[in-house]
């Protein structure tokens, strides 16, 4: 007999259901189909379950059950020594602060929801277009998209008002790219009228719904005649894009909702979890198992005491009903559980919430940095990094808190941020491990270069001209001094500049000025170039391109376009001209691939020796290299073809692959045509930030696809190489070859003879053919040397190797590792490394929306990692120890206080005092030591990069400096019971009532100078004052005293509390002890940090010292 197992898995669709287009005379077929909705929801919570799933979410973490328990156990008179408000209070205000957190996210995604789904749309109902809310929209509906309209859904286009189909689409909230891309209608649908097209009896099978933006294919079947069309993803318009420079589409709706592209692409970024999270969590741990020793000591002690002493001694109340008597083993329950509630406090409950909203903090503050947005001071910031002390003394007007002026401007511009115009924090978790980076892996396109193309040289026939961009070669056209034998050569050249791109021209209406966007900036460079040689682009309709040569319209019939990927690295365009009715391939493409397809005669040929020669000049200068060249093609085999590719583009599964071996059938044999170089120019700052990051311990990685000898220069002028530092370049066609040359380099470098002399640090270059040899079968001794490096330069290597480079070094080295780049290619690298920076870039923001952290600019880099990742290592760290340090200071006295009081598990302190010691008296300082503590002024940083190195290894948090200040914890405690013990030890204080003072008069002295002394600890440890952190430690006290007052006066407290406050401060041997007792905590701290200081300074005593000498007196002087 067989079992059937019912799982109840959600069943995978095996195919999308057919779409019925839906018109006024036909019914709805639909319906039933599965479709999604077209209401989205992004939202975590809804009006019914917030409360419910809110607190669901919290109680899964581990602290919340521990506190969770602690309160149902003070429910427990019989067992708990404690008040149920002590616990249950500050429990309630964690989860209440972190649920307005939740709540106020929640409501932000829920105003954005509505403004999506209540937008209107005209869509065809009952026989006229009607306007129709954005929710409401189902899959068949025929949809008219009017101009700067976003998508509701992912629709397939089917007629456009403007000529041949064609449409304007920005893309800008899918992939970041601001340019316009030009889409078109199917050349079978595009010349219907509105009245056709309403009127179509067809269906459309498609492919499933997948998070793939740039692929899509489709079959229209017209049901009237039975003919089919293919359709690509040129057709679909998707969700989140909006219709540009187009009066209006018609489509078809064929995805909605969690269907459409967009919402499959909306998935939570991976977590990520800080190396101070980590050690964190195992403190924690750590406390508790001390927490639980203590416990089992009182309880042991605790239960011998009172089943001994206790029951034998006559002076003791015990039941006179011997056979009610509670057992041993009750005993031992019953103080284990009360010993347990008692030292609860000892791991503090707020800390974790405090850490969140300390790091939002944070995050809005490096957002608010002007000096790493549009606002900065380039001058400045250079020169910081710079250490020009003249200019700083120039430019240096502002020398207050940069934090709080920051603050200020942006409360006065109503916290607002521009877009793309401020650096923004994806994912605050990581703000201290930003302080641990030993390797940055950085692109260089766009990320260490501006990005914005500038046409330079070009080698046309085996000549170099350099002055193409100022119309050189249309000059030499026109000039009847020009040799014949290169006229022909540059006029193909301009052709296939002006002709070969996928570029989008605007006419300025006014001046008729035409000017261009396109997703490569290298190819606006190229169609500025053809346009100052009079070879203007000027427009591309579905099947014709338009070019201007010299003032005269030429038209070529568009037969196909073979677009770029990073994959093919080239791209193609087939053409003909109707003139001599020639069939021209034009191509164009990186070097490495295009010479391969040459033909054997052009191989061979000295024109293409002397252009691989101005290649390599070219590359020596930094430009970027592309290969032009053409192809005349038969019609015989244009018609085959063409067959075979209308065949391949009707296919619904593997279209890709069999379009693909088609394109690369063609795209051979070529002819050379010339070679450009485009300038990409360095960022400003870039060479003296990577100096600043080198100097500060980091080790830098550039990752580029450009040639070798472009990716040597780049690094010189970047101060990435420099001549003092060796260089060690790997270059293999073999593995054995690659095994050959890393062994040579560990020989010469890591293990040299005697005699030789060791390089303090050498620098490697190596290419992409080189690492699918280490990657695959030398990644150990590779590492070997690449740990010696403090600079490595990776180049001709894929956007997949980007991400495997940097996923070797992660694992091999434990390191903590930064990637940084601006283009869809870097996503990968991005997200692989522990932290992700994105640039806004030319190229779109999709690494930025990948990223953890977005910059403006490179040179931020070093102010984000060096201050604030400083920073908040500083901050954090300290707001972690002091929020350990003070429980266990407090809290540790009741177990001294159960050494006095029979281990009967009494308290020390009144229940109001445990209630509020964390949520209020010393909820503040910790508080504001994570938001505004800095241990050296920022404008020191930069001309010390060893304080960098103070950091990096995390040994601010360290389990030593744990345990240091959690024994500094036991001494305060040890000092705040066992000095009320000695001070009061066989002196009878009365109180108000006439009787000797007792626990509540003992626990008022301790509770009253243990507080004092902790908030005075937070002084004695902040380095940085303003007029907030003064308001906080002082105000605290101030909450001290007004709580222990009111405690006081509270009726309800008779007889216990009431009035013993008002008793304490009557007394002089109070102010006496508090006085004392605080001299006595803290003189040890005081004491070493004066030796540490004065014996072993640091370098950031030094840096202290060397503000307070040179800028602080100086701001001084200058007031005076």
């Amino acid at each position: 007999m067989k079992m059937r197992i019912n799982l109840r898995r959600k069943k995978a669709r095996p195919s999308y259901p057919i779409v019925e287009i839906r018109s006024s005379k036909t019914e709805d077929l639909n319906k039933n189909k599965g479709y999604k909705s077209n209401e989205i929801s992004t939202t975590k919570y809804n009006r019914y379950n917030f409360l419910f799933k809110n607190l669901y979410e919290q109680f899964r973490r581990i602290t919340n059950i521990y506190f969770l328990a602690i309160c149902i156990i003070t429910l427990i008179p019989q067992v708990s020594p404690l008040s149920p408000v002590t616990s249950i209070l500050p429990l309630i205000f964690v989860l209440v602060v972190t649920a307005i957190k939740e709540a106020y996210e929640d409501f932000k995604r829920f105003q954005s929801d509505k403004d999506s789904n209540y937008r209107e749309y005209k869509v065809y109902r009952d026989g006229e277009f009607r306007n129709i809310r954005s929710k409401d929209i189902e899959v068949g509906d025929y949809i008219k998209i009017e101009d700067n309209q976003p998508f509701p859904s992912d629709i397939l286009v089917l007629t456009s008002t403007l000529e041949d189909g064609v449409c304007y689409v920005e893309t800008s909230q899918l992939d970041g790219e601001t340019n316009l891309k030009m889409f078109k209608a199917a050349k079978e649908s595009y010349n219907l009228t509105e009245e056709q097209v309403l009127s179509l009896n067809a269906n459309i099978e498609c492919e499933l719904p997948n998070n793939n933006l740039y692929k899509f294919k489709g079959k229209v079947t017209n049901n009237d005649d039975n003919t089919t069309f293919s359709v690509n993803e040129k057709q679909l318009m998707l969700r989140g894009a909006k219709l540009r420079n187009t009066p209006s589409i018609i489509g078809v709706v064929l995805y909605c909702g969690k269907d459409t592209k967009l919402s499959l692409n909306q998935k939570n970024p991976p977590s990520k979890f800080s190396k101070v999270e980590k050690r964190l969590g195992k403190s924690v741990i750590g406390i508790f198992c001390f927490k639980v020793l203590l416990v089992i000591i009182a309880t042991v002690l605790a239960s011998r005491f009172e089943w001994k002493t206790a029951r034998e001694s006559w002076y003791m109340w015990r039941v006179m009903d011997e056979a009610v008597e509670d057992t041993l083993g009750f005993i031992i329950v019953k103080n284990f559980v009360s010993y347990f509630a008692i030292l609860s406090f000892l791991i503090p409950m707020s800390l974790m919430v405090t850490l969140e909203v300390v790091k939002i903090s944070q995050a809005k503050f490096m957002e608010w940095d002007t000096r790493m947005s549009y606002k900065e001071n380039k001058e400045y910031e250079i020169a910081l990094m710079r250490g020009d002390e003249k200019e700083l003394n120039d430019k240096d007007k502002d020398l207050g808190d940069v934090e709080l002026s920051n603050l200020k401007s942006s409360m006065a511009m109503g916290g607002a941020s521009i877009a793309h115009k401020y650096m923004s924090v994806k994912n605050s978790n990581l703000n201290d491990e930003l302080a641990l980076i030993k390797y940055i892996f950085s692109d260089k396109t766009g990320t260490l270069t501006e990005n914005k193309m500038l046409f330079s040289k070009c080698s046309i026939n085996g000549v170099m001209y350099d002055d193409a961009l100022n119309g050189q070669l249309g000059n030499l056209i026109q000039s009847d001094k020009s040799p014949s034998e290169n006229e022909a050569p540059i006029r193909e050249f301009l052709l296939n500049m002006s002709l070969c791109h996928a570029a989008v021209s605007e006419v300025n209406d006014m001046s008729g000025d035409i000017t261009y966007q396109s997703q490569s900036p290298d190819e606006i460079a190229l169609c500025d170039c053809a346009r100052n040689n009079q070879f203007t682009y000027v427009n591309r309709t579905t099947n014709q391109v338009q070019i201007r040569v010299f003032a005269q319209d030429k038209y070529y019939d568009l037969l196909a376009i073979m677009e770029f990927s990073s994959d093919r690295r080239r791209m193609s365009i087939l053409l003909r001209d109707p003139e001599s009715g020639k069939i021209i391939l034009y191509s164009k493409g990186a070097d490495s691939i295009m010479m391969e397809r040459l033909s054997e005669e052009e191989k061979n040929s000295e024109i293409l020796q002397k252009t691989k020669e101005h290649i390599t000049d070219f590359s020596r200068e930094g430009l970027r290299t592309l290969i032009l060249a053409k192809r005349e093609i038969s019609q015989e085999e244009y018609d085959n073809w063409s067959q075979l590719y209308h065949d391949a583009s009707t296919l619904i599964h593997d279209r890709e692959v069999e379009i693909e071996k088609l394109n690369d059938q063609i795209e051979r044999g070529f002819q050379l045509v010339g070679c450009t170089a485009i300038e990409d120019k360095l960022q400003e700052g870039v060479p003296e930030a990577i100096d600043y990051l080198l100097k500060a311990g980091i080790r830098i990685w550039i990752i580029t696809g450009d040639k070798q000898e472009t990716a040597i220069n780049i690094g010189y002028s970047c101060k990435l190489l420099t001549p003092e530092i060796p260089i060690v370049i790997i270059n293999a066609t073999t593995t054995e070859e690659c095994q050959r040359q890393i062994q040579q380099a560990i020989k010469n470098y890591i293990t040299p003879m005697s005699s030789t002399e060791v390089p303090q640090e050498i620098s490697m270059v190596i290419d992409g053919e080189t690492l699918v040899f280490v990657l695959k079968d030398h990644s150990e001794d590779f590492l070997k040397i690449a740990a010696k490096c403090h600079s490595v330069v990776c180049c001709r290597v894929t956007p997949l190797q980007k991400a495997l480079i940097v996923r070797l070094v992660k694992r091999a080295t434990k390191e903590i590792c930064l990637s940084i780049g601006d283009g869809a290619n870097d996503v990968s690298m991005i997200q692989e490394a522990h932290i992700g920076v994105g640039i806004h870039g030319n190229e779109g923001s999709q690494a930025a929306r990948a990223s953890d952290y977005s910059l403006l600019r490179f040179r931020h880099l070093a102010r984000l990692i060096t201050v604030h990742g400083r920073y908040s290592m500083v901050r954090n760290t300290l707001c972690i120890k002091y929020s350990f340090y003070k429980n266990m200071a407090f809290f540790l006295c009741q177990f001294w206080f159960s050494i006095y009081s029979g281990w009967t598990s009494m308290t020390l302190y009144d229940s109001w005092i445990v209630t509020t010691f964390n949520i209020l008296m010393t909820s503040i300082p910790p508080y504001f030591m994570a938001l505004f503590e800095k241990d050296v002024n920022e404008r020191v940083i930069p001309k010390y990069p060893k304080l960098y190195k103070e950091v990096q290894n995390c040994h601010l948090f360290s389990y030593r400096s744990i345990f240091s200040w959690l024994f500094g914890a036991l001494y305060h405690s040890i000092v705040f019971f066992f000095g009320l013990y000695f001070f009061l030890n066989g002196d009878d204080i009365m109180n108000h009532w006439g009787k000797i003072g007792g626990k509540e008069l003992a626990g008022s002295f301790v509770s009253t100078f243990g507080v004092l002394a902790i908030l005075l600890k937070a002084a004695v440890e902040m380095k940085h004052w303003n007029f907030i952190v003064h308001l906080g430690i002082w105000c605290s006290m101030i909450v001290f005293l007004v709580i222990s007052l009111v405690d006081s006066a509270i009726l309800s407290e008779i007889p216990n509390m009431y009035g013993v406050y008002m008793t304490a401060l009557a007394l002089l041997k109070f102010y006496c002890m508090v006085i004392i007792m605080i001299f006595i905590a803290l003189i040890p701290d005081f004491t070493i940090k004066f030796l540490r200081r004065h014996l072993s300074p640091s370098a950031s005593n030094i840096a202290q010292e060397d503000y307070v000498l040179n800028y602080k007196n100086k701001n001084k002087k200058l007031l005076i």
